[in-house]
């Protein structure tokens, strides 16, 4: 054989070698024997051979040119022309067999580069950039360097000269590259063809294909040309108007203040006719509902997308926003793919959960919104029997700071998720936290944003809770919660409506206008209640998609009176903007409802919002409206600060109000749930499912409150700005003091929980040993009370005594003049040993029994859980923070006050107390002695402001005694 022979031979070989693919998969597309060109490429002829072109347009021109061979699925592409010099944009939805196919699952921002016979896509580095002189240029451009996201070889040169490559291997065999987790175990072998469309600016390509476990899934990608100068002119952002943000570091600038560059993430829309006070758009915003929205709520949607048309016109922009539906049974606008790049869907997914989420697709060089899709789903509307220890811990520990969140990592006694949890998962809960370790700022949702690398290409867009770029190419509005506090309304509104009598609910409708009770029900509820809150819904998550950020403080722009006077009822919008979480407003009196719902259309702080961004008018002159009461603002990352009014589902200016009445609300329903709610022919357990909203209505209340304690009102007016309040300004005393009173009379005494024998007997569970009930079947058909209520009174202690709270009340002292009021904490300790140890105050008067005893057994459990507490800060273990010291000297005095009032009781009893009286208060005394009589060497034995490390990390104490810790086997402490 000559060598000439065996050169040819070699060369075959490598180009077999190139044509296999990713993870060892065979090339779809295999090169016939056949000539080549001088670059050692197959002929176009022979690569396409049993291809068909994919025609979609008229005159037959495509971005990348397409061909398919029917019997397998295979295609090949040709690049577009110029593609050396082309940024593109690649567009990934899951499609279908996900709880939340639909749902935008991210975007690559890439370009392509040709090496020898095959191509590279890189992703370009635009996370730091330099508008500095060449040298600064120079620099970054050799340190920050762009990312190689994978390579394939080039099969031919096509009909217009430019590479070929084997389009269904790149996106199938390589879809882990663009869907992360989501093709984990995707079998590229068995993937079909399911849409392939060519435009002349964009490709549509679907695959469908096995993945884990074999279910089907199909992957949409959407690959679209992304010009960096569109003719649109980015915006600066201000931390006093929130909107998503496009963020890059600029190294050209020499101060901190300058290099950080952000721009607000918006559309492109302008006046077509600038000279026109009211001129229609160049190019309006365009939103096609999707035809699987229900038709019975397709207005309400409609109106929810078309509420913000009212924003852009009064910035002179007329019908900026249009809307299209989609509709199966007429063909109307069916050729439209809601995951093409070029389409706005409102999508309906059904699957049983109550989630809504407005995700855009921005440029990433300049914050242009591209594309956007609304998903709604229907488990909001149809149910919310969610678990007791899934809604609960939410709802206890929502505003919690990263301080306290770190502080329960190492305290999982005082943790909600913990207390709250089914007993018989508390062991797994506690193992599972033990393998993880300690988590950073103690898993705060904000901890899973890393602003250097993103949320991780393999994150779905929607698994966050905090909004923000967080260095993903595009705008993620990260998990919004709006639809799960819509999903609790909707489950009050429909045990009010169950438990109305006949005249009653005809009194209702009348005042609804719907003479003689006659009015629409949509899947249960009536269409004047569920039709706003949906339209409600839909406003905010379309508020998300022009580019506007969550605004929790603007529900308290009005008092509750306010709210429901006729000077705000039906006339304008009760809060400043639909971009908070507002709950509904259930105030009805004498069967008539005595303000609105929910809101009535975009509020104030919205229309400024989009004259910030959309207006062409001096921006100066519109943030100089910035405190205006109307347009306070305040985000995600500012729940977890120190102002109560940034706070979600929270209502009115002085929340307190709202507090009584959801309280009222909840007495209200307690007292009529085996009479009314429990109609003849139900199940009984419908009892504990409606305490359980009651006990919902409750926790979220007393959460709520508990922010206002140790308070301050904080301010983003930049200094000059016009009636500037001052940027931090702790709550009045008084107020604090009310919201803490409310809070103990509304959960340390047995009255607040409103239980009796007679519903405690009748409080069950159905037992269905299925999918449907099988989390029902392992519970206790006793409801255990205890448990539950000890529970939630554990989580209100956390929600007073952590030490972000304990820091912030003694940091407040400073902040406040000496000569003027404040609460102090001695102040706020005092109220809480008061109130908990109430019984002790005085000797007992009469006998008491064990069916009678002198102290209940929820208020001893109670007592228990306080004394934990106390002894904790007595010996540091309370806090980290520099009020450590000074709390725990504060515990210890505490603890000898209540010391010498148990030793009055027991160490003489006066044989006055009962049996369980007796013992709790015996053991009380003996654990507070033992720690008062021990030293202070606590502080040598290691972490944690004194116990030693076996002990905080939950592990088996050592075989000889650790220096420093007493010995008193029979206290709960040493367990």
């Amino acid at each position: 054989m000559s060598m000439k022979s065996l050169g040819g031979l070699a060369r075959a070989a490598v180009l077999a070698s190139a044509l296999i693919g990713a993870a060892g998969l065979p090339m779809t597309v295999m090169a016939q024997p056949g000539e080549r060109d001088e670059s050692g490429l197959k002929k176009f002829a022979d690569v396409s051979k049993d291809f068909e072109k994919v025609v979609s347009t008229a005159d037959g021109k495509s971005y990348y040119n397409l061909w398919v061979r029917q019997k397998d699925g295979a295609m090949i592409a040709e690049l577009p022309r110029g593609y050396e010099n082309q940024r593109q944009f690649i567009a990934m939805t899951v499609a279908s067999g996900e709880t939340y196919a639909g749902l935008q699952a991210g975007d690559r921002y890439v370009y392509w580069k040709r090496q020898d016979n095959r191509l590279l896509l890189l992703e370009p580095q635009v996370g730091t950039r330099s508008t500095g002189d060449q040298e600064s240029k120079s620099s970054v451009e050799r340190l920050f360097t762009d990312r190689v996201i994978l390579d394939l070889p080039i099969l031919a040169m096509g009909p217009s000269n430019q590479p070929v490559i084997d389009m269904k291997d790149l996106l199938t065999a390589r879809a882990g590259e663009f869907f992360g987790r989501a093709a984990a175990g995707a079998n590229a072998r068995l993937a079909t063809l399911k849409v392939a469309k060519a435009f002349p600016e964009n490709v549509e390509i679907r695959y469908e294909m096995p993945t884990a476990g074999g279910i089907l899934k199909q992957f949409h990608y959407s690959i679209s040309r992304i010009p960096d100068n569109t003719g649109y002119k980015p915006r600066e952002a201000d931390t006093r108007v929130g909107y998503f943000t496009t963020v890059y570091r600029d190294l050209g600038k020499f101060t901190d203040q300058e290099k950080w560059v952000r721009y607000i993430n918006r559309w492109h829309v302008e006046k077509r006719d600038p000279k026109l006070k009211l001129s229609p758009p160049k190019e309006p915003i365009v939103f096609y509902i999707e035809h699987t929205v229900p038709v019975r709520y397709r207005r309400f949607v409609q109106d929810g997308v078309l509420e913000w048309n009212k924003a852009f016109e009064k910035i002179g922009i007329v019908d900026a926003i249009q809307v299209y539906q989609q509709d199966e049974a007429t063909g109307a606008h069916m050729d439209k793919d809601p995951e093409d790049v070029r389409h706005n869907f409102i999508r309906w997914l059904s699957n049983d959960i109550g989630t809504a989420i407005g995700p855009s697709r921005t440029h990433p060089l300049t914050g242009q919104i591209l594309d956007a899709d609304v998903i709604l789903t229907d488990g909001w509307i149809r149910h919310f029997w969610v678990q007791f220890s899934e809604i609960l811990p939410e709802l206890a520990m929502e505003g919690f700071s990263p301080e306290t969140m770190a502080w329960l990592e190492t305290n999982p006694q005082w943790d909600p998720r913990v207390r709250l949890a089914d007993p018989a998962k508390r062991n797994l809960l506690l193992a599972q936290r033990a393998r993880r370790g300690i988590t950073a700022y103690g898993g705060h949702p904000i901890a899973a944003i890393d602003p250097r690398v993103g949320m991780g290409e393999q994150d779905l867009l929607g698994t966050h809770e905090y909004d923000g770029f967080a260095g993903r190419t595009s705008q993620a509005a990260g998990l919004c919660l709006a639809a799960k506090g819509k999903a609790f309304d909707v489950a009050m509104m429909r045990m009010t409506l169950d438990m109305l009598d006949d005249e009653a609910f005809d009194a209702l409708a009348a005042a609804r206008g719907e003479g003689g009770g006659s009015f629409d029900t949509l899947d249960g509820v009536p269409d004047w209640f569920i039709g706003p809150l949906l339209m409600d819904l839909v406003a905010h998550e379309v508020g998300h998609t022009l580019g506007l950020r969550h605004n929790f403080r603007a529900s308290t722009i009005f008092d509750l009176s306010e709210i429901n006077s006729e000077e705000v009822k039906g006339k304008k919008p009760f809060t400043g903007s639909v971009m908070d979480y507002t709950p509904i407003n259930m105030a009805i009196v004498e069967g008539e409802p005595a303000g609105d719902f929910g809101m009535n259309g975009v509020g104030a702080y919205d229309y400024w919002a989009i004259e910030y961004g959309y207006g062409s008018g001096d921006l100066k002159e519109v943030l100089k409206r910035v405190n205006e009461p109307e347009l306070i603002y305040g985000t995600d990352e500012d729940t977890m600060g120190p102002d109560p009014r940034d706070r979600r589902y929270d209502f009115a200016k002085n929340p307190l109000d709202y507090a009584k009445s959801q309280m009222e609300l909840a007495r209200y329903h307690r007292g009529r749930l085996l009479d009314k709610f429990v109609k003849d022919g139900d199940s009984w357990s419908r009892a504990r499912r409606g305490y359980t909203i009651t006990l919902g209505m409750q926790t979220r209340s007393l959460s709520m409150m508990s922010n206002w304690i140790g308070g301050a009102f904080v301010s983003r007016a930049k200094k000059g700005d016009p009636d500037a309040p001052p940027t931090i300004q702790p709550v009045p005393a008084d107020q604090q003091r009310d919201s803490l009173r409310w809070i103990i009379d509304n959960s340390f005494f047995d009255e607040a929980w409103g239980l009796s024998p007679e519903l405690l007997s009748r409080m069950t569970v159905d037992k269905w040993l299925d999918e449907g009930g099988f989390r029902e079947a392992m519970e206790d058909p006793t409801w255990p009370i205890h448990d539950r209520i000890s529970g939630i009174q554990s989580s209100v202690l956390t929600m007073l005594m952590n030490p972000t709270t304990v820091r912030r009340v003694y940091d407040n002292e400073m902040l406040v003049p000496s000569d003027q009021d404040a609460l102090t904490l001695p102040e706020m300790l005092d109220t809480i040993n008061a109130a908990v140890w109430s019984e002790i105050e005085k000797a007992p008067s009469r006998r008491y029994t064990a069916r009678q005893p002198m102290i209940s057994s929820l208020r001893r459990n109670l007592q228990r859980e306080h004394l934990d507490r106390l002894i904790d800060l007595a010996l540091g273990q309370g806090a980290s923070n520099a009020s450590g010291k000074p709390v725990a000297n504060l515990a210890i005095l505490k603890l000898r006050q209540l010391d010498e009032k148990l030793a009055g009781l027991v160490e003489k009893p006066s044989g006055n107390l009962d049996a369980y009286t007796l013992a709790h208060l015996t053991e009380a005394h003996h654990r507070i002695q033992k720690v008062l009589d021990a030293n202070y060497t606590y502080n040598a034995g290691g972490m944690g402001g004194g116990f030693p490390t076996w002990m905080l990390m939950g592990q088996p104490a050592p075989e000889k005694p650790v220096q420093g810790v007493p010995d008193y086997p029979d206290s709960e402490l040493a367990k």
